[in-house]
């Protein structure tokens, strides 16, 4: 069943874990419902423990791309291509917030050039990692986060002053706006089931708990901490008592392609009041 009807927007994937994304026009799904290309290489720090933006914000100026099996970061106005097979084989820690313990993880380093480029951004220690798919797919990850342009208005209506970037700040995957120029309900995605493009569905796996991320200015890499308030109150109103939400994670059904444009089906859980 057919609750409402929306369109794509955008598209997007993250080749680097904590690093900017990739506007794409089409998103290809694999056979187990996950992006191609979407957070397979990540960020270690010099304790061997994956690392993220919220530690390292300036994180936010690597730009990351694939190119086919390869990685192209784009930084300092330089671009480096990093081959998508090799490197020394390494065990890095990654956290595992549901056993609030470290995973012992199967990644491999990209080389000193990759390091340097990390360097030369962000002052720190850092290198770059392949990740193993084992380490994509932990059972704590997700595959595909999606946000409304509605979340993202009431986003910039709540905040202490105009911010830019509010799409890049909420990293998703898959932007969902109305049909024919109208204007989707805010936070339409928080009761969304599922999501149907054509023969594949998305479905919604659980909401998507916000971290300090969305704070960091895409463009400077600077925390800007009022950015977290406004969401903070934002999701109070709407699931009071529960951690900060903005958007939802799903999953696909199986291989397919998303494309800028498509027509997105979407069945609804109005609750039962």
């Amino acid at each position: 069943m057919t609750d409402l009807t929306a369109r794509i927007a955008g598209l997007w994937r993250y080749p680097v874990k904590s690093c900017a994304g990739e506007s794409v026009d089409t998103l290809q799904l694999d056979a187990d419902g996950w992006p191609v290309g979407d957070r397979g290489w990540g960020i270690v720090d010099a304790g061997g423990e994956l690392t993220w933006m919220g530690a390292h914000p300036r994180l936010a100026l690597v730009h990351a791309r694939s190119v086919g099996p390869d990685l192209e970061l784009l930084a300092q106005g330089r671009s480096l291509t990093v081959p998508g097979d090799g490197g020394d084989a390494l065990e890095v820690r990654g956290w595992n917030g549901e056993r609030q313990a470290f995973d012992v993880l199967q990644v491999w380093d990209a080389g000193e050039d990759a390091a340097a480029l990390l360097k030369a951004t962000t002052g720190e220690r850092l290198r770059l990692v392949r990740l193993s798919i084992e380490a994509q797919r932990r059972p704590i990850l997700n595959a595909l986060h999606i946000v409304s342009e509605g979340s993202l208005q009431s986003w910039q209506e709540a905040l202490a002053e105009p911010l830019n970037g509010l799409a890049q700040r909420a990293r998703p995957n898959v932007l969902l706006s109305a049909e024919n120029g109208g204007e989707l309900p805010p936070f339409i995605e928080d009761i969304m089931i599922e999501a149907r493009i054509g023969a594949l569905a998305l479905g919604r796996t659980s909401a998507c708990v916000r971290c300090v991320m969305p704070t960091v200015d895409p463009a400077t890499g600077e925390p800007q901490p009022f950015a977290l308030d406004a969401l903070t109150r934002l999701s109070a109103e709407r699931a009071p008592g529960e951690p900060v939400q903005f958007g939802i994670y799903a999953r696909g059904n199986g291989a397919g392609a998303l494309c800028v444009g498509d027509r997105v089906e979407l069945s609804l859980n109005f609750g039962t009041g």
